[in-house]
């Protein structure tokens, strides 16, 4: 007999990893056309001085949809979508499925409401990282595929790929597995900030809106508004770290695998606040808050309402 005071933990659910998956993969295919614009606006003029990028094709979103329209047409908005939704299944689905585990047995619950939120930012990080470690060769396929394009409209170095198998397989082959795991600082940065703050303000906003009666009569206008929210305190601590992210994955290697521009993620950072200042940083910002607004809303909407789904038929 279970001691009286004992309570039965949740059970750890594969379905809460799946659904996770699932959510990203559906919210991806809606904002891979702005991360395409945000890979191409990071690495536009790299490492030049003002007078150096003066002239390029990408400088706001309108004029890169409309560049990329002129020189890969319609299908050049959806670049890489193999990769990038595979990266988002892999990624969110272990991501949400530890965040939502941790929910689960209530270990992002403090006595306060600041202790609520440092280990909601606790669990959002661990997560992230553990996440982004996994599908980080698929991120990095993913930048490489969008970077690629042709003649005055082809921005950093041009890998070329001919896919996402080919380009795994031709990776592998030549600088063996620590190849498929090149730039990972720059990933595990980029995601731990970002997934730390897009989490703990989503369970934030969401604990918040959800004392209004208006909020209380449906799951998924609770999760939009608190998405909209969330996606843009992800977008403001996470944008320098992506540029960084983007720029290490996609810059060529040498023979032995190793970058020929940046060494590690804070050579990266010095080097383009040197060459371009803050706003080397901050570059593609734009259209990296329309990727992570609609991604944000779309991903943890799906997420919410997948799981009201679950709850009700299991």
């Amino acid at each position: 007999m279970p001691h009286p005071k004992e309570e039965k933990l949740p059970p750890l659910s594969g379905m809460d990893f799946l659904l996770g998956g699932c959510a990203a993969t559906c919210a991806g295919v809606f904002s891979n056309p702005f991360d395409v614009i945000k890979t191409r606006q990071q690495l536009q003029g790299e490492l030049m001085d003002a007078c150096e990028r003066q002239k390029n094709p990408y400088r706001s979103v309108t004029k890169s949809i409309q560049s990329i329209l002129k020189a890969e047409g319609l299908a050049g908005l959806q670049k890489g979508l193999v990769s990038a939704l595979a990266f988002q299944f892999t990624m969110n689905s272990v991501r949400l499925g530890i965040y939502q585990t941790a929910e689960n047995y209530e270990w992002t619950r403090g006595d306060t409401k600041f202790g609520t939120v440092l280990y909601s930012i606790f669990w959002g990080g661990l997560s992230g990282v553990v996440g982004a470690t996994i599908a980080c060769p698929l991120y990095m396929i993913k930048t490489q595929i969008q970077a690629t394009s042709h003649g005055k409209y082809a921005v950093g170095f041009q890998h070329n790929h001919a896919g996402t198998i080919d380009a795994l397989a031709g990776i592998y082959r030549t600088y063996g597995i620590k190849g498929l795991w090149r730039g990972y600082p720059g990933i595990v940065t980029r995601t731990a900030v970002g997934s730390s703050a897009q989490l703990a303000t989503f369970s934030t906003f969401k604990d918040l809106f959800v004392q209004f009666e208006f909020f209380r009569e449906s799951v998924a206008i609770t999760a939009f508004a608190a998405s909209m929210f969330s996606g843009f305190f992800c977008c403001f601590f996470m944008s320098p770290f992506d540029v960084i992210a983007t720029r290490l994955f996609n810059q060529g290697v040498d023979s032995n695998g190793k970058g020929l521009l940046y060494s590690s993620v804070w050579d990266c950072f010095k080097k383009t606040l040197h060459a371009e200042g803050l706003h080397g940083l901050y570059k593609g910002f734009v259209p990296n808050y329309w990727r992570i607004a609609p991604h944000t809303i779309l991903n943890l909407t799906f997420w919410d309402q997948f799981k009201s789904w679950k709850d009700l038929y299991y």
